[in-house]
């Protein structure tokens, strides 16, 4: 799990980059409590049957993670007792542009596919358009927008 966190600190980097306007609603975590924080929502989401951190090699430096979770199904759609929710994906700053993530994504298509899983939710931050672009080459589709506001003021 700890061979995560300096992944983890990349993706954290490029999402303070990619999405700066979240700043107006509160500053970006320090990389250790963020990694604290993840760190212990990956174990509990691990403790599930069917959740899987999958992950990518070359001999012993790890190029990319991702991290996989089941839920049940959203009421209004025909998508069996389950859904998968893509909780992470990142691929080391040094290693994308090699198909890194689409292994990494078809690793994950393919392990869930085979537990009877029919769809994945993926959350794309604001601002980070070459995910999004990725995710639709992948046949990812429009669901749900998600905003968020500051609750005073």
């Amino acid at each position: 799990m700890d061979r995560l966190e300096s992944p983890w600190g990349q993706l954290l980097a490029h999402h303070s980059r990619e999405a700066a306007h979240l700043a107006a609603l509160g500053a970006v975590r320090p990389p250790e409590e963020s990694w604290y924080l993840r760190r212990g929502q990956y174990l509990d989401w691990l403790r599930e049957p069917l959740a899987a951190v999958l992950v990518t090699r070359d001999g012993d430096r790890l190029l990319g993670y991702a991290c996989v979770r089941v839920d049940d199904a959203p009421g209004s759609w025909q998508w069996g007792d389950r859904f998968s929710v893509r909780e992470t994906l990142v691929v080391d700053d040094e290693a994308r542009g090699a198909g890194i993530g689409q292994d990494l994504v078809g690793a994950a298509r393919t392990r869930l596919a085979g537990s009877g899983v029919q769809v994945m939710k993926i959350s794309v931050i604001a601002g980070n358009a070459g995910a999004l672009r990725f995710y639709q080459r992948e046949g990812a589709v429009d669901f749900v927008p998600t905003l968020v506001m500051p609750v005073s003021g």
